[in-house]
């Protein structure tokens, strides 16, 4: 297991058990666990896959312009209520 930590990315490259899950352009994906090649998270909009592996060299931190995009924009899950996103 790696270091547990709960931080915002952009990825392109995604690798979950069930197959590549890797998205065309960068996006969004939450970590919670560094580990010695890859970033463990999840993608913050998509089909909800778990324990998705970034590979560092395709995942990097967020500029300060997209922090304050995306402090600006809220997430929803089917009929839940929208959530305010928080980056930094």
């Amino acid at each position: 297991m790696g270091e547990k930590v709960n931080k915002y990315m952009m990825a392109t490259k995604a690798i979950h058990k069930l197959g590549d899950i890797s998205s065309e352009v960068e996006d969004l994906c939450h970590i919670c666990e560094v580990g010695s090649e890859y970033y463990i998270g999840s993608w913050v909009t998509g089909l909800g896959f778990f324990n998705v592996m970034f590979p560092k060299e395709t995942t990097r931190e967020l500029t300060p312009e997209e922090i304050e995009k995306f402090n600006k924009q809220y997430v929803q899950i089917g009929s839940q209520p929208p959530i305010k996103l928080k980056v930094d």
